[in-house]
């Protein structure tokens, strides 16, 4: 049976810069780059749904064109009336940092829940086998819509499906470290999958080493851990059995805006595809070096398709 898979997310208007003054248009978001890898990824049937509010604009369809070119199912972008998509602009310096500045605060992907309650039911996200989100997902709701997305993501976990969490951590969308982590450690408890990276940790839980967000995480009961360590690679805990494996060479960084999320497609694409979660990591970070030699969160379809053929996910089957 075909599985079918959730990403509860935003997606904006991404405007990054090709030389001074001159920008490209794309759309891009961290779950919804996520859903993209994923999906590019797979190498049988998946249903990929991206869950989202946009608005009733021009541009907004054109963002849900964009996303069924990527073949992903489009029924849960459901529609906020008089809203618009949020909006980013990225500067990348000559070693592949960038810089954003947004225009996200009237986005109408915080309207999510809102749109869901009016437009849709729970039994639509029934029977999904995982139901993704991130730490921007949870960011950009309200107190009363995150509640709201907690007791929904408790009904689908009861009815059997799969849930992932990538924490994500953007301080200047909380308004305290305190609301933060308590939102973060509640999306834990929820949590099968966990993919969170050091640096958020060191930040909001004073977790110094990866030993200790493992531990942490594993007190919490989450069955399968990876962390990110950004150059020194990944640390993996699943069923209570560690590995390690190595950050993935990259020859030249041009953009690192969509290297966290095309690691966590790639990982879930190859744990789908059968391989073991030591195996899933070096195919994720070998699509992230990929992605990050290419400017903009997302790779064109032709480039990505000469990567895919060498490197899919079932030639890291050990």
């Amino acid at each position: 049976m075909k599985k079918r898979m959730v990403m509860m997310g935003e997606c904006m208007v991404e405007m990054y810069q090709l030389v001074e003054n001159v920008y490209h248009q794309s759309f891009a978001g961290d779950v919804f780059n996520t859903a993209v890898y994923l999906k590019r990824s797979c190498e049988q049937p998946v249903d990929v749904q991206f869950f989202t509010a946009v608005g009733t604009d021009l541009i907004s369809d054109k963002l849900v064109r964009a996303v069924e070119r990527e073949k992903l199912d489009t029924q849960l972008m459901l529609r906020a009336k008089g809203a618009r998509p949020g909006l980013y602009m990225i500067n990348t310096d000559a070693y592949g940092e960038r810089s954003f500045v947004y225009w996200r605060e009237t986005s109408a992907a915080r309207q999510v829940m809102q749109c869901f309650a009016s437009q849709s039911s729970v039994e639509q996200l029934l029977g999904a086998d995982m139901f993704y989100f991130s730490g921007i997902s949870l960011a950009i709701l309200s107190d009363a819509d995150r509640r709201a997305l907690f007791d929904l993501i408790h009904q689908l976990k009861a009815h059997g499906s799969q849930v992932v969490f990538d924490p994500n951590y953007r301080p200047a969308l909380w308004s305290s470290q305190d609301a933060c982590r308590a939102a973060f450690t509640e999306a834990y408890q929820l949590a099968d999958i966990a993919m969170p990276g050091l640096d958020d940790h060191k930040v909001l839980f004073e977790h110094s080493t990866v030993a200790e967000v493992q531990a942490f995480l594993q007190q919490l009961d989450v069955a399968e851990i990876i962390v990110k360590d950004g150059k020194n690679g990944v640390v993996g805990t699943y069923l209570d059995e560690g590995f390690a494996a190595p950050a993935h060479q990259v020859k030249k960084v041009v953009d690192t805006t969509a290297a966290g999320d095309s690691f966590n497609g790639g990982y879930l694409a190859a744990r789908l595809a059968g391989v073991a979660p030591e195996d899933a990591v070096k195919y994720a970070a070998r699509l992230a070096a990929f992605v990050v030699e290419h400017t903009g969160a997302i790779v064109n379809k032709e480039h990505f398709q000469r990567f895919w053929s060498r490197h899919r996910p079932s030639t890291f089957i050990s």
